[in-house]
């Protein structure tokens, strides 16, 4: 059984994510002054900016894309146990209820 820990890659893009919102907040704040090289600096970073949250959104779909059919093949691997062993699965399903039950009797 996977463990519940956040992956290292999951970490990264939301502490990516929060990098990004502040070095867009900084852009705004700082508005139209400056010298042409602080404009040209600041068109760089709005285009990586949009770079960055466009490949953090494509791994957000293939995250979601993957765990969509990691949930279809269990699913599909829990139906094919309850037809060959449907007493099995009702025992199972009696002794999760009656757990549950004890838990939040509590």
């Amino acid at each position: 059984m996977k463990q519940e820990y956040p992956e290292a890659k999951d970490i990264a893009a939301k502490e990516l994510r929060e990098a990004l919102a502040s070095t867009e907040a900084l852009l705004s704040a700082l508005g139209d002054e400056g010298s042409p090289s602080v404009q040209e600096l600041r068109d760089r970073l709005a285009g990586t900016i949009a770079d960055i949250k466009d490949q953090l959104g494509n791994s957000f779909l293939a995250s979601a894309r993957y765990r969509y059919h990691q949930a279809r093949r269990t699913a599909a691997s829990v139906n094919r146990f309850t037809h060959r062993r449907p007493w099995s699965a009702v025992a199972i399903g009696v002794s999760v209820g009656v757990l549950v039950g004890l838990l939040m009797a509590d």
